[in-house]
């Protein structure tokens, strides 16, 4: 427990750094960073789900408090463009897939799970039923949203200016003030993790979090501004999390694959910039918020970096969870047209 602790407070002081030179999401990036550093260099860390839970719940809560019911009148506007982007990232996953096969000779399957781009837990799970090799998958997706987290908080900060009518700031407040909107910021936080975890969705407690962070916002401290050491302490907690999970081992699966991993996720970053692109050019979102609402990177880690870009976070969110809901619905029969049965793969 100590050592968690000691690394905890190590990450958010690089984390904390990083914000103070002005780095774009320099809260996630600096603790992320640290945490690869520290599985390479010292030992690897296990968080359990509960402490990512916890830590999600409070990034959905300091979500909540910047939501502005008027601005869900825009997003009907999004559905279409969304639908079509999810439509090309699955085509786009499924040729990939094909592409990483025969030019790494993996198996089909693993390849195919590889490439999949939805949910990673729920893919890697699903694998091994399949007779793929869980760890390439595994270390595959691992890698795949470390870079995209590393890389897309970078390119959002240098081409946003961000937004300037999100309650995110650092506001002059009481002592009682601060004290009851960080009590109520805890309190919201472990209900919503606790509610997360008996809906049967794939994140579920960032949803919860932002409804019950803006009902707290709304009814139970209405005159409070989140000071944004708070928002920033969560992403220094999330990037903790997600950078002791790149450690000496996903990096050895993907050494002993070669040059085509490199490849085919230099492409799987292209071929999302790309549906930025085509969902910029057709709603009338920022391109920053079209990144972090389009890439599949996860929801909390995009969410979390339009939060500290005083970016649509509730938005980007929105579109992160549709997208992996809609491709969470579409694994079954993805898997059945596209994934070779075991007996098949054996002969």
């Amino acid at each position: 427990m100590l050592r968690k602790v000691v690394y905890i407070v190590i990450a958010l002081i690089f984390g904390g750094v990083f914000n103070a030179i002005n780095v774009p999401a320099g809260w996630l990036l600096g603790a992320l960073l640290c945490g690869i550093i520290w599985s390479f260099t010292i030992d690897k860390i296990i968080f359990s789900k509960g402490y990512f839970s916890i830590v999600l719940a409070i990034v959905g809560t300091n979500i909540g408090f910047t939501v502005v019911l008027e601005q869900f009148v825009t997003y009907q506007a999004l559905i279409l463009p969304l639908l079509l982007s999810i439509l090309l990232t699955i085509v786009f996953g499924i040729i990939l897939g094909r592409l990483f096969h025969r030019w790494s000779g993996l198996d089909a399957n693993t390849a195919f799970f590889c490439c999949l781009p939805g949910g990673a837990s729920e893919v890697i799970a699903v694998s091994e039923e399949y007779g793929a090799d869980q760890r390439i998958v595994a270390a595959f997706h691992t890698t795949r949203i470390t870079l995209f987290v590393l890389a897309i908080p970078f390119v959002a900060g240098l081409i946003s200016n961000g937004r300037n009518d999100l309650a995110v700031s650092q506001p002059s407040m009481s002592v009682s003030g601060g004290t009851l909107l960080v009590v109520c910021v805890m309190v919201v936080a472990l209900i919503s993790s606790r509610i997360g975890k008996y809906i049967p969705f794939p994140g579920a407690v960032i949803f919860v979090s932002i409804a019950l962070g803006f009902a707290a916002h709304t009814f139970i401290v209405p005159n409070e501004t989140m000071p944004s050491i708070i928002p920033g302490l969560a992403q220094g907690l999330m990037g903790a999390i997600l950078g002791m999970r790149f450690d000496r081992e996903t990096f050895h699966e993907l050494r002993r694959i070669g040059k085509v991993s490199a490849l085919t996720l230099f492409l799987y970053f292209v071929a999302s910039f790309l549906l930025a692109l085509l969902f910029f050019g057709l709603t009338p979102t920022s391109f920053s918020e079209s990144m972090l609402g389009i890439v599949p990177a996860g929801a909390a880690e995009m969410a979390a970096t339009a939060l500290s870009l005083n970016l649509d976070s509730t938005m980007v969110a929105t579109l992160q969870m549709l997208r992996v809901l809609c491709l969470f619905a579409a694994l079954p029969f993805l898997i059945k047209w596209f994934a070779k049965p075991i007996k098949q793969e054996s002969q």
